[in-house]
């Protein structure tokens, strides 16, 4: 008897010093938390998500899926070096830049304005990578006689002479979306406003917490356009609400030309994560670089990740994936994010530590291009 009660002993000893372990091993693998927007100008991520094994027998890192969308491991070769907490936010880029100002976001896929705007303010982050270029639309109801811009404008101005205001739909202030809209109004010498009670100008800018709403407001008249990142454009056409009559790339621009090839997303890691955790915010982002690279060699796989984290239908996503360049590059954008924090300048937006910085000065604050250069060179 004793016998047995010793090997009982034993056996629970080595379980007990077994899970302990484990526990210590899991214990000192770091966890990366990721928000994200319900874009598929984020098809990056889902890719890597949803096809680990194209990135672990090619590049060697690679994620292990715990709970969709939601949490995966990272792993190196065999080894496991993170845990990756993804969160989804629907509202905007000023939502994730709100979360990382409070620590509660290492790294995020979001678009420039919001970061730039945050980082203004304070917001100890950088930019460490492109995601894209392109990919928004102004779209109007089908009811209204314009199908290009030029005519909008011209239906704008007629409009105003009748007495009626506009109404023009943008996700959140700050968001990329909400710059461009401006930015091209200002171009066209067409007065807006954000105060309903102001009755004088063109236009009413309308925010619309994020983009679920934009096809009811459009359907019910709430609307008479939006401008909105992809897939939302191309689902406002399929379900017949309404029409594209400008992609972002054709916008005017009051600071000169067009927003031709202008950048969209990036990906920006809060100096937290950065300083503490940078081995891991370096590999994680080496498996987007390698997702961009995927996707522009085969655009199905941007197709079907984005129809299964979105919800999206395939025939959506198929008009939509064509009008994004995915694109990780931060050299050729670089001269388009300045042009975006002159364009915020000129709408108010920028009263911080951007203010009167030079060109080089809004670089070095923005980008970390050393970390840059680790991550597409190392």
């Amino acid at each position: 008897m004793k016998k047995y009660i010793l090997l009982s002993i034993l056996i629970s000893s080595i379980l007990v010093a077994f899970t302990g372990c484990v526990q210590n091993e899991s214990s000192s693998v770091p966890t990366l938390t990721v928000a994200y927007l319900p874009t598929d100008h984020h098809a990056s991520l889902f890719v890597a998500c949803d096809y680990p094994d194209i990135f672990k027998d090619k590049y060697g890192i690679y994620l292990k899926k715990v709970n969709d969308k939601e949490d995966y491991e990272l792993y190196e070769g065999d080894k496991k070096i993170a845990n990756i907490k993804l969160i989804r936010v629907n509202k905007g880029g000023a939502s994730i830049m709100n979360l990382m100002s409070q620590g509660k976001v290492d790294v995020a896929l979001l678009g420039y304005p919001p970061v730039i705007f945050y980082i203004d303010k304070g917001t100890q982050a950088k930019v460490i990578m492109n995601l894209h270029t392109e990919g928004s639309a102004v779209v109007v109801r089908k009811d209204i006689p314009a199908n290009n811009w030029d005519e909008f404008v011209k239906w704008i101005k007629e409009q105003y002479k009748e007495g009626k205001q506009v109404k023009i739909g943008h996700p959140l202030p700050t968001s990329i979306q909400y710059v461009m809209i401006e930015d091209a109004l200002k171009a066209e010498g067409i007065t807006y406003t954000e105060n309903p009670s102001n009755k004088s100008a063109m236009v009413l800018l309308i925010s619309c917490n994020g983009q679920g709403t934009m096809p009811q407001m459009l359907s019910q008249k709430q609307l008479d356009a939006v401008i909105a990142w992809e897939p939302m454009p191309e689902i406002i056409k399929y379900d017949g609400v309404g029409k594209v009559v400008a992609y972002s790339e054709d916008l005017p621009s009051a600071t000169g030309g067009t927003w031709a090839n202008h950048p969209c997303c990036c990906l920006t890691a809060s100096e937290t994560a950065l300083k503490n955790k940078k081995d891991i915010v370096i590999a994680f982002a080496k498996l987007l670089k390698d997702a961009t690279d995927e996707i522009n060699k085969n655009k199905q796989l941007a197709v079907n990740a984005s129809v299964r984290w979105l919800g999206t239908k395939k025939v959506v996503e198929e008009a939509s994936i064509p009008h994004i360049k995915y694109d990780y590059r931060l050299q050729p954008v670089i001269p388009k994010v300045i042009k975006f924090v002159e364009a915020m300048k000129l709408q108010g937006l920028i009263n911080g530590k951007l203010k009167n910085a030079s060109e080089e000065g809004i670089e070095n604050d923005i980008f970390d291009l050393k970390t840059y250069n680790e991550i597409v060179n190392g």
